[in-house]
């Protein structure tokens, strides 16, 4: 893919630096070397901060992982949650000989919005389950709120203490 913008080369900048130097304005600047006028200030501005028209070096590592990389991890989250950066990473080694620290797969996760928790499994509800559920909640219905968080089933008791605070006991 090719860039956005055309790159000036360096003998195009060394000019427009000598036509600076002789006090000419942006304007002619820009019309003698046909650059726009933004394109000569970027490039004076820069002459005259850093005393030089190259290009700066980059900051920081080059990426390791292609966008193929991030979708092969991507792909294999969405069909095991639960699978762990340590295996991605030896996956990911195994694969495409890319050796990665468990890290940068976990950045790539998270870039994608994932967090690293996994849903809780849900119990299947039946009609026998649920009529269980429902007995047991409208037992629940004269007692304190403190009296159904002693139970440490949750589950059954999220939409009870629900009902309960907002006094829907008609529901029950």
């Amino acid at each position: 893919m090719a860039g956005r913008y055309k790159v000036t080369t360096n003998s195009i900048r060394n000019l427009i630096i000598e036509h600076f130097k002789d006090d000419k304005s942006m304007r002619t600047i820009g019309k003698l070397v046909k650059v726009s006028r933004s394109t000569v200030f970027a490039i004076t501005k820069r002459w005259i901060l850093r005393g030089t028209v190259e290009n700066a070096l980059k900051s920081g590592a080059p990426i390791k992982l292609t966008a193929r990389n991030r979708s092969f991890i991507m792909h294999k989250i969405k069909k095991n949650p639960k699978l762990s950066a340590v295996k991605l990473a030896t996956e990911l080694e195994k694969r495409f000989a890319i050796k990665v620290n468990p890290e940068t797969v976990r950045r790539v996760i998270i870039s994608y919005g994932y967090n690293s928790r996994v849903a809780k499994r849900t119990f299947f509800v039946n009609e026998r389950t649920r009529t269980l559920s429902l007995d047991f909640a409208k037992s629940m219905i004269g007692k304190d709120t403190l009296y159904a968080q002693k139970y440490p089933d949750t589950c059954r008791f999220s939409h009870i203490l629900e009902f309960l605070r907002n006094g829907l006991t008609d529901c029950l």
